[in-house]
Parts: structure tokens; C-alpha cells; sequence
């Protein structure tokens, strides 16, 4: 776990590399409590709150965190809690692979409510003005090229370091006006304790799985030639 702090603010445990005033806790709180209900995007299915100013930091994204499956119908929000919640997981691995050189949002904090059972939200830096490659690829195709050129060096960099994003697919990759490709969801990457080659094959199955089922541009296919070393490019 990061070296960072913790406050509690109106029931809630609020951690962040950096101390909040009570000003910017109480406007997170409100946010949490708002239960924002958005529709889903192609594939994007995490829910997320519009972003909204915080003092001192600039614009934020508040997620919440929603159990998917059968288990869905019984309990959508709460998670029973180990030594660390699903969204300081996703924090601290943020934090780490920013300081890889990967481009991911910076996170602000991770947040939890409740004992054995609890909700949780992470607050990150928004990327403004961002879209899906999914949806990039459908409406500026001709752009696609440069595009996957970044992304493939982002993917490369977490090859070798042996970091696996289990869902990583063109949903989870944001374009900002610029030009700039951003990862985001990290909350069930681990550690990859097999080799690079059969790391790379990981990627590009789920990848190319995803381009398929949701009818993309085949150019989205080529995100890793089938001999990936893993170099960080």
C-alpha cells in the first residue's frame, strides 16, 4: 500500500496522497450520496458521475463500484471488505503505473463506507473532453493509426513490467483531444508472474475478443503483432 492519508468525514473513510479541507470532503460526501444513475455506453459499463469542480484540485470523476452478474439481483453496491477496498486497489495502481511512464488519470482518492460490508468510490482527475477509442474508431476512423500507435506503446510498457489489465479493450481507452490515449479501470490488474510472451497473447486475445462482439473497425484488431516482446517502445 502507497504512503498516503486517511480521513473520516460523515461516516465515510476517505484516503489521499494528499490532506482535503473539510470544503473539498464535504463536496466528495454529497457526491457519493447523490447515487447518480447513468446509462451505460459501449463498453463501458462502469458508472460514472459527470465530472464536477473541486476546490483547489479542477474537475474530478466520482466511481462507483457495481457488482455485475447474478449476484447483481441480491446486492449491487456493497463489498465485503479485505485489508484494502476494490477502489483503493485501483488508486494504488494508478499511482503505480503513472510512475511507470503509462498514461493513466491521476487519482485524487478512494473512499469507503461501512464495516465488513461496504460501498466504495475513487475520485480521479477528469480527461477533458475525452471519448472511447470504441466510439473514435466509429466516428474518426481515419485517425485510428496514430491512435493505436499510442496505445500500443501504453500496452508495451505494461508488458514489461508484467502488469496485467484483465479487461483492457477500446472501451477502457480514453482520447482526449489531443491525440493522447488514456487507460483507465485498473481496479483488477495484478502482478503477472508468467512471461512477457504469454502476457502479450492475454492482451491481445481480450482485446481482439471485444473488437469482435461489438462489431468495431477491424483496423482495432492489430493492437499487438502476434511476436510482442514486451518492450516498453
Amino acid at each position: 500500500m502507497m504512503n498516503t492519508i486517511r480521513q473520516r468525514h460523515h461516516g465515510h473513510v476517505i484516503r489521499t496522497s494528499q490532506p482535503l479541507t473539510a470544503r473539498q470532503r464535504d463536496q466528495l460526501v454529497a457526491c457519493f450520496r447523490a447515487e447518480a444513475e447513468l446509462s451505460q455506453t459501449m463498453l463501458g459499463g462502469r458508472r460514472r458521475m459527470p465530472g464536477i469542480p473541486l476546490e483547489n484540485v479542477g474537475r474530478v470523476v466520482v466511481k462507483s463500484y457495481y457488482r455485475g452478474g447474478m449476484i447483481a439481483r441480491f446486492n449491487r453496491r456493497h463489498y465485503i471488505r479485505g485489508r484494502t477496498t476494490r477502489s483503493e486497489k485501483e488508486f494504488d495502481w494508478l499511482i503505480r503505473v503513472r510512475r511507470l511512464g503509462i498514461r493513466a488519470p491521476e487519482p485524487i482518492a478512494a473512499a469507503h463506507r461501512g464495516g465488513l460490508f461496504c460501498r466504495c468510490w475513487l475520485v480521479i482527475r477528469e480527461v477533458p473532453a475525452a471519448a472511447s477509442l470504441a466510439q473514435v474508431s466509429i466516428a474518426r476512423p481515419e485517425s485510428l493509426d496514430a491512435l493505436l500507435a499510442h496505445c500500443r506503446r501504453q500496452i508495451r510498457r505494461l508488458i514489461a513490467n508484467r502488469i496485467l489489465h484483465p479487461d483492457l479493450h477500446p472501451g477502457n481507452v480514453l482520447v482526449d483531444p489531443g491525440g493522447n490515449t488514456w487507460i483507465i479501470d485498473f481496479d483488477r490488474a495484478r502482478a503477472y508472474g508468467r512471461g512477457h510472451s504469454r502476457l502479450a497473447a492475454r492482451y491481445r486475445r481480450r482485446w481482439q475478443a471485444a473488437v469482435r462482439k461489438h462489431g468495431l473497425p477491424t483496423e482495432l484488431a492489430a493492437i499487438l503483432p502476434a511476436d510482442a516482446s514486451g518492450g516498453a517502445g
